[in-house]
């Protein structure tokens, strides 16, 4: 008699809110999770109550560990960088003009892309390319690993997309059409020959229906910056 492969799964998710302007300058690197935020991780928690997790890795930025320990109270996290958010270039010295001067704000907008290339910057900073190697190396390594069933990546918007495309084998200008809204889940299973099975993508415990969620991710971040800066 058939008995379909047995599947083993991969979560990856979006880390909970954070407020990139709450200080003077922008923080793309330390910046805890948000009220919302932690209601988004915690929204995590009661999802995954009923599910075993078996591994849990985060990508060593304070607000993926934070994330992590909401979602998951008391499990243990292996922290992997190649995980870690693409690295914006002068964004994190913002001025008034950045997102307001109408070319800029058009720039900005358009850093995912259509038209991305692995010489392509975000924002100036790490190349697509760059991140995309490292990403993909990280879920390679990740997806050899049989120490583990159920599976928990806790990372960022770019580096999970970048992930799906892979896995999807997707080109990199693909990025601009998948959105990772702060605290979403996706599921990705894995046969035993190693063949991928995308079964759920961008999935918002607290908000199923996203009206919680109304903008893009760079259009949250741009909103972030004029309520912080412009008056």
């Amino acid at each position: 008699m058939w008995h379909p492969p047995p599947r083993r799964r991969l979560w990856l998710m979006r880390h909970g809110a954070v407020d990139y302007f709450a200080g003077s300058g922008a923080d793309f690197s330390s910046p805890e999770l948000s009220p919302c935020g932690i209601e988004q991780a915690q929204a995590a928690a009661q999802f995954f109550a009923s599910l075993k997790i078996d591994h849990l890795v985060t990508s060593g930025m304070p607000r993926t560990r934070q994330t992590a320990s909401l979602a998951l109270p008391g499990h243990p996290a292996i922290e992997d960088s190649r995980w870690r958010e693409i690295e914006p270039g002068n964004i994190a010295r913002p001025n008034r003009d950045t997102f307001t001067d109408p070319l800029t704000l058009k720039a900005v907008l358009k850093t995912l892309g259509p038209g991305l290339t692995e010489a392509s910057t975000f924002l100036g900073g790490e190349t697509f390319g760059s991140a995309q190697s490292r990403v993909i190396e990280g879920l390679t390594e990740l997806l050899f690993n049989p120490a583990w069933n159920h599976c928990l990546v806790v990372a960022h918007s770019v580096t999970i997309r970048m992930a799906l495309l892979h896995l999807l084998q997707a080109p990199l200008d693909s990025l601009c059409r998948l959105e990772q809204d702060t605290g979403c889940l996706n599921l990705v299973e894995i046969d035993p020959a190693g063949m991928p099975l995308v079964r759920l993508v961008n999935f918002t415990p607290p908000s199923p229906t996203k009206d919680q969620y109304l903008h893009s991710s760079l259009e949250e971040l741009i909103l972030q910056f004029l309520r912080a800066h412009v008056r």
